[in-house]
């Protein structure tokens, strides 16, 4: 019988106790099991001591990852706590709890005996993630530690005027990440009236501001993509749908959610796809 390298055996300690220590910590173990490491900013965002936060972030610069990370540390090292994830659509939905799904290993005993269905993660120490759509009829009637929204600029104010109650109880923390939308709607009068909205902790990272974002590709976006487009989905700038008729935020504060099988996402046609990936 082989005696385990000791080194190897600190090594892992350490890591888990990173893991217990921090969001921080879980991403990195996530990341480094891939070859890779967190952005300044994802550690930044994930060291804010603030209660309401709100990310706008470029495509594809992880800002799921930071919010995966975030959603279950809280839930598998604090007994008992409800994290409440809500996307702007189903299938957005479904990719975060992906994200979360893929960083369970990483938490060690903490993920033994974890219930895994396609909207919800339930752990052993009592805690629970629930992902639901901002199309859901069910946003009311939840008690949330954390609530999580993501694309929050593409979720409609009904919605988010539905669900921010779910914390009145808990004190719970608000966590807004998303990628720039049109310039209205709640998530932009957050972002962009700090008078107005004075306890939040605003971010803004443009995909100029992570070295992994090519530059060349960059180059070539910007020549084949309008020049509003390219500045809402690269540098975090709020704008309409180019050369739009209507406005995707008031078309989308229009409506009320209705959850049905095969409904269209309106803004998402408007506006384009707004996930990113790991």
């Amino acid at each position: 019988m082989t005696t385990a390298d000791p080194r190897l055996a600190g090594a892992e300690d350490l890591t888990r106790l990173a893991v217990a220590a921090s969001p921080a910590g879980l991403l990195t173990a996530s990341l480094s099991a891939i070859g890779s490491r967190p952005d300044p900013w994802q550690l930044q965002v994930l060291a804010s001591p603030a209660r309401r936060l709100a990310v706008v972030a470029a495509r594809q610069v992880g800002k799921g990852s930071v919010a995966a990370a975030r959603a279950l540390h809280l839930a598998a090292f604090t007994p008992g706590v409800l994290v409440l994830i809500v996307s702007a659509s189903e299938r957005q939905a479904r990719i975060v709890l992906g994200r979360i799904r893929g960083m369970l290993p990483y938490v060690g005993e903490a993920a033994a005996g974890a219930e895994d269905t396609q909207t919800e993660i339930r752990l052993r120490n009592g805690s629970w993630i629930v992902v639901l759509p901002a199309s859901s009829t069910s946003l009311r009637g939840w008690t949330a530690h954390l609530l999580l929204v993501d694309e929050a600029a593409y979720v409609p104010r009904v919605s988010w005027e539905a669900v921010v109650p779910t914390t009145a109880a808990t004190g719970g923390e608000i966590w807004c990440l998303t990628s720039a939308g049109a310039p209205a709607g709640w998530l932009h009068e957050i972002v962009s009236d700090p008078e107005t909205f004075p306890d939040w902790d605003r971010h803004l990272v443009t995909a100029h501001d992570v070295p992994r974002i090519d530059r060349e590709f960059l180059a070539a976006e910007r020549r084949r993509l309008p020049r509003a487009v390219f500045e809402r989905e690269y540098e975090c700038q709020f704008s309409g749908a180019e050369d739009g008729v209507f406005d995707p935020a008031a078309l989308a504060d229009a409506f009320a959610p209705v959850e049905r099988p095969g409904d269209i996402d309106l803004t998402s046609i408007l506006l384009g796809p707004t996930e990113d990936t790991p």
